[in-house]
């Protein structure tokens, strides 16, 4: 089995409704699990960054998923790599909120607040990603 990291960044789609963060979550939490898929979520209201890691042939069939899902517009993908051990492996989905995700960004990079992955590197991306969960409890 190769171990693999992906991260990504997508948009809400115009459909979207509140509730769907907690069937995203809900939905997540049940199928990573079962899946042995760890990773984080971060979401700031309008922008999604996540990091999943599992087995390739899991991670790849998720991502397509993702990328399939009408609650998701723009999804980019942003790194994809071997890994050789989880960064999230306390979690199967870590979820990282609006304000806590604003908070760190704005600490990181003071001149410019907004939360953009899309602007960011892959390295970068998931830099956020592990910082963020390193400091954030789960809300989920």
């Amino acid at each position: 089995m190769y171990l693999v990291s992906l991260v990504y960044a997508s948009t809400k789609s115009p459909d979207w409704c509140d509730n769907d963060i907690y069937e995203i979550l809900t939905h997540a939490e049940a199928y990573n699990s079962q899946s042995d898929i760890t990773g984080v979520l971060c979401f700031n209201g309008e922008i999604f960054l996540q990091c999943l890691e599992g087995s390739r042939s899991v991670i790849n069939a998720l991502y397509r998923k993702i990328q399939n899902d009408k609650r998701h517009d723009n999804v980019m993908l942003l790194d994809y790599k071997e890994i050789s051990e989880r960064s999230f492996n306390e979690w199967n989905m870590l979820y990282i909120p609006v304000s806590n995700v604003d908070d760190v960004t704005t600490f990181r990079q003071p001149d410019n607040t907004a939360f953009d992955p899309f602007r960011m590197r892959g390295a970068s991306a998931l830099g956020l990603c592990r910082e963020l969960a390193s400091v954030v409890p789960s809300h989920v």
